[in-house]
């Protein structure tokens, strides 16, 4: 079960930002930075929600799994 973050914009330490909007936070908007992201590359697919420690999780049958945690914009 995702940790559901609430509305709001985020983004992770490498540059790759979340949105997240509408009544219960289900509308997400993500831009996967995979040039930048630690343990990614072009072909990593991230995950449409966070994991329960507020992550952005990426999987990759070419370089394994990756994740970045996600920090509130002020």
């Amino acid at each position: 079960m995702s940790a559901m973050l609430p509305n709001g914009t985020y983004h992770t330490a490498a540059g790759s930002t979340l949105t997240v909007s509408g009544e219960h936070g289900g509308t997400r908007e993500l831009e996967f930075d995979w040039l930048e992201e630690e343990n990614a590359c072009i072909d990593c697919v991230p995950e449409p929600y966070e994991d329960d420690e507020g992550h952005l999780v990426w999987h990759c049958e070419v370089c394994g799994r990756g994740d970045a945690k996600w920090i509130p914009d002020v």
